[in-house]
């Protein structure tokens, strides 16, 4: 397989999505957008799509940080929640982050070989 990506753009998406990840999560309930589907679903993608950039930009950092990055970020956000009007800190919430983690740096794990140009 042609290899035509490389890690700067991986990490440009990373910065990018934890801006976004950062910024919806930490919005009051009242402005969030009506009538998404599943909260837990977009947990886990918001996620997974996040380590997997994490894992595809990254040329010195084993897996087992970037799911401790990843995990600890999601934690910030969760308590950080505790203070923002109708938002919590949710343990379900913390658990689809966090699945959503481990399978995104599973599959950047994978795929990395057949799509980095190093």
């Amino acid at each position: 397989m042609v290899q035509f990506l490389n890690s700067k753009l991986f990490k440009v998406l990373f910065i990018i999505a934890c801006l976004v990840i950062f910024t919806m999560s930490l919005m009051p309930g009242k402005q969030l957008p009506k009538g998404l589907p599943w909260d837990k679903a977009l947990h886990f993608i918001g996620y997974a799509g996040l380590a997997f950039l994490a894992r595809m930009g990254s040329k010195k950092h084993p897996s087992w940080q970037i799911v401790v990055g990843c995990i600890g970020f999601s934690l910030l956000i969760e308590f950080l929640q505790q203070f923002i009007p109708n938002r919590g800190f949710e343990w379900l919430d913390l658990m689809a982050n966090s699945l959503g983690v481990l399978t995104g740096v599973v599959v950047g794990y994978w795929l990395k070989p057949y799509l980095i140009k190093e």
